[in-house]
């Protein structure tokens, strides 16, 4: 497996999932870490933790290295981001490490932030992170994969019609859907217990989540507005 150009990818919520999925396919190890596990308030920890992981990535390739939470590692450098200017020396260790002297062979290298507009303009240029790659909005057929997977193992009563709550849910992320199925299974729960219905097993067994659950859950949880701006921030930096 060669090395391929490095990619950013957005938003986190969803993101993380796809270069998960995609590992195995291409018979590749995957090591997933998160920008806030490499910070320290020991002095050289950070790096160390940095260089350690490239490490690994070598030693284990072809691996896929995949860096969550990117803002939070690497902003830009001069910004004033922290105290003790740990995220400037992790990003030139993490661009020494990439564009360094040492090649990254069959190594691919993957990073998630839903703040493009404050990773360190370093970190974006040819032969690091050079292909910004933008996650958008599911469609309503994803939007109905989402609310399939959320309520396949949840009791739906038979007015509940999936299709049409996908149509109804534009605009929201996977995060968005999978806080509206939660909301549908909580108020249905709750109308249960206010009841006064019998608490046995076989008797919760046998109540569902209705259509009307959903109705509600649907007036509670509202699209993300955050998750639009981000992509309006992408699209002016791709």
């Amino acid at each position: 497996m060669r090395r391929s150009p490095p990619t950013v990818a957005l938003p986190p919520s969803q993101s993380p999932f796809l270069p998960f999925g995609r590992a195995p396919e291409s018979q590749a190890n995957f090591i997933s870490v998160k920008g806030p596990e490499f910070l320290s308030k020991w002095v050289g920890e950070s790096e160390r933790a940095t260089r350690d992981t490239f490490r690994k990535a070598r030693q284990a390739a072809p691996t896929v290295l995949f860096f969550d939470e990117m803002d939070s590692t690497a902003p830009a450098r001069g910004s004033g981001t922290g105290d003790s200017h740990v995220t400037e020396r992790m990003s030139s260790q993490i661009l020494s490490e990439m564009d360094g002297l040492e090649a990254l062979h069959n190594v691919v290298v993957i990073a998630a932030t839903n703040r493009p507009d404050i990773i360190d303009p370093a970190l974006l240029r040819p032969g690091r992170f050079d292909r910004l790659v933008e996650i958008g909005m599911p469609d309503q057929e994803a939007r109905l994969d989402i609310l399939k997977i959320h309520t396949a193992k949840r009791p739906l009563a038979d007015d509940v019609d999936l299709i049409s709550i996908s149509k109804r849910t534009d605009g929201y992320s996977g995060a968005d859907i999978a806080a509206v199925c939660n909301e549908a299974v909580m108020l249905a729960i709750r109308e249960y217990v206010l009841a006064g219905k019998p608490q046995e097993d076989e008797e919760t067994a046998k109540y569902k989540i209705e259509s009307k659950h959903f109705e509600e859950a649907l007036k509670k949880v509202k699209p993300s507005k955050r998750e639009r701006d981000v992509y309006s921030k992408f699209a002016e930096i791709a």
